[in-house]
């Protein structure tokens, strides 16, 4: 595993963000869903040490066949330019970029709060655009770092903000 690589979910991946039939670690699967194939490793290491994953995380993860090996990036990135306009993995429009962070908010709030989160879900299932997702990024931080802590809510927030703009 080379600093560089990117590494995306595979179908099984998928699924598990979805159903959760593998009991994973929290940590772990909070870094499940972080991984999209836009993320070199080096960054996602830095993520998992903020959200207190274990360092072998990408080994656990592939090893369950829940992520793969896309391609080595060919520069290092600054955080600021971790999804960059014409990426793959990156929503063009603008119903596929609210689909892709609207799950991604879904995803990350029942993970962290577990029944607690029904009524934020109520307000995300009445939001229809990506204004009314930036509206809520507020509260979805707050709620976080109030579950998780701090540094688990700036990494979540922080790929929110990259997936709104």
């Amino acid at each position: 595993m080379a600093a560089g690589t990117l590494y995306r979910k595979t179908a099984l991946g998928l699924a598990e963000v979805k159903a959760r039939k593998l009991k994973l670690n929290p940590r772990v699967r909070t870094m499940l869903i972080l991984i999209d194939g836009t993320i070199p490793e080096f960054m996602l290491k830095e993520d998992a040490a903020r959200v207190g994953a274990p360092a072998d995380f990408l080994a656990q993860l592939a090893h369950a066949g829940l992520i793969e090996a896309v391609e080595a990036a060919t520069a290092p990135q600054s955080p600021a330019a971790r999804v960059q306009p014409g990426a793959a993995a990156v929503p063009q429009d603008e119903f596929a970029r609210f689909r892709a962070a609207k799950d991604f908010m879904n995803a990350t709030i029942v993970d962290a709060l577990g029944i607690k989160s029904f009524f934020f879900t109520l307000k995300l299932e009445k939001a229809g655009v990506v204004a009314d997702l930036r509206e809520l990024a507020g509260p979805y931080r707050e709620a976080l770092a109030k579950a998780e802590g701090e540094e688990h809510a700036n990494v979540m927030a922080a790929r929110l903000d990259e997936m709104l703009r």
